[in-house]
């Protein structure tokens, strides 16, 4: 049975310029750094899942400016999977980064590959000026009909919302509006893993037979330990994947770094 590694990366935030912060960072710097790390870990991933906020406020000119680090994380030698999360806009994505000629707003993007018998799903859970994520019911039945095709290593699906609640009490209202949906059509389907972000820190529970993995930030983390409030860091981090003997192995790899005065 063949053996596969990838990383999961989630919520760069790029920004538009290099002068541009959020939260006093220079999100690009950040994803430089984690670049680094996966450089010199020792590992060679066969590919990357990036679930989403991919750019700050989704204006072409941070796609422009993703596209030059993407190159960057090519240079790993592995491809890239890409999804969309609330702060992207799917038309500046289409047209900088696919290179289509996009019109409409409304589109989802979402999509599968294989990867020596794994098949990995991208989900597209944006919901307009929303921070809350939503599948929507043609997505939901592309999915089962997806599901039901033969993939002998199993299935792993990634989705910028995650659909479980979190233990910060005011993320609850950032989560997937119809896990049940989503439930429904992996029922009886061996999925591995339901890979997300948003929430900026690491957090896995178990969700109808399968687990939730959420990857922490890049551009920023938030505390998992202040549960009633939002505690920004500097920190960063990303997951490391294996899938070993049939079974999937997650690693949440995690740069804490310093709180961050709002």
């Amino acid at each position: 049975m063949n053996d596969l590694t990838f990383v999961h990366l989630t919520d760069l935030h790029v920004m538009g310029g290099p002068d541009d912060l959020l939260k006093g960072q220079q999100t690009s710097d950040k994803l430089r750094n984690a670049i680094s790390l996966i450089r010199n870990m020792g590992v060679r991933p066969d590919f990357f899942v990036l679930s989403g906020d991919l750019a700050n406020d989704g204006q072409p000119e941070e796609y422009r400016r993703l596209n030059g680090l993407l190159d960057e994380l090519q240079g790993l030698g592995a491809p890239l999977i890409l999804g969309l999360g609330n702060h992207d806009r799917r038309i500046p994505f289409r047209r900088e980064v696919l290179g289509e000629e996009a019109d409409d707003e409304a589109l989802r993007y979402y999509h599968s590959s294989m990867f020596d018998g794994l098949r990995v799903i991208m989900l597209d859970s944006k919901v307009p000026e929303a921070v809350h994520g939503e599948l929507d019911a043609r997505q939901l039945e592309w999915l089962a009909d997806e599901l039901g095709k033969p993939a002998p290593l199993g299935n792993l699906i990634a989705v910028h919302h995650p659909p479980v609640f979190s233990t910060v009490e005011p993320l609850n209202e950032h989560s997937l509006l119809n896990p049940g949906d989503l439930a429904q059509a992996i029922d009886g389907h061996r999925v591995h893993a339901i890979l997300s972000g948003h929430i900026h820190y690491p957090h896995i529970a178990s969700f109808h037979g399968t687990l939730s993995v959420t990857t922490p930030g890049i551009a920023f983390m938030l505390d998992p330990g202040a549960q009633h409030e939002f505690r920004t860091t500097d920190g960063w981090g990303f997951t490391l994947g294996s899938l070993r003997g049939g079974q999937l192995y997650c690693s949440p790899i995690s740069m804490h770094g310093q709180p961050v005065q709002e």
